[in-house]
């Protein structure tokens, strides 16, 4: 009789066991989804950040030349205000 009280004891113990992780499994898995789905989202802004901080840089290289070398200014002028020099024609294709 007292091995059967001890597999009794034994059998409900796994089943407590059983039932308190099944029960930290349900209260973990969505702060593990959260968790992930920010961690997502830091890498989608990081990434993010880096291209504008990439377009930044490209735009203080274009002010830096437009602000010290005249072919830089004469460009933008030809190319987004269709000037030419003296003697030039301008062919515009549609």
């Amino acid at each position: 009789m007292d091995s059967k009280v001890q597999k009794m004891l034994s059998l409900s113990l796994y089943a407590l066991l059983a039932v308190i992780f099944a029960f930290s499994v349900i209260l973990v898995m969505p702060v593990y989804r959260k968790y992930t789905a920010m961690q997502k989202t830091v890498y989608n802004l990081e990434q993010e950040l880096k291209e504008a901080q990439e377009e930044c840089q490209e735009l203080i290289r274009d002010v830096h030349d437009l602000e010290h070398k005249s072919f830089a200014a004469e460009k933008v002028a030809r190319e987004k205000f269709n000037f030419c020099r003296e003697g030039e024609q301008i062919l515009i294709y549609k």
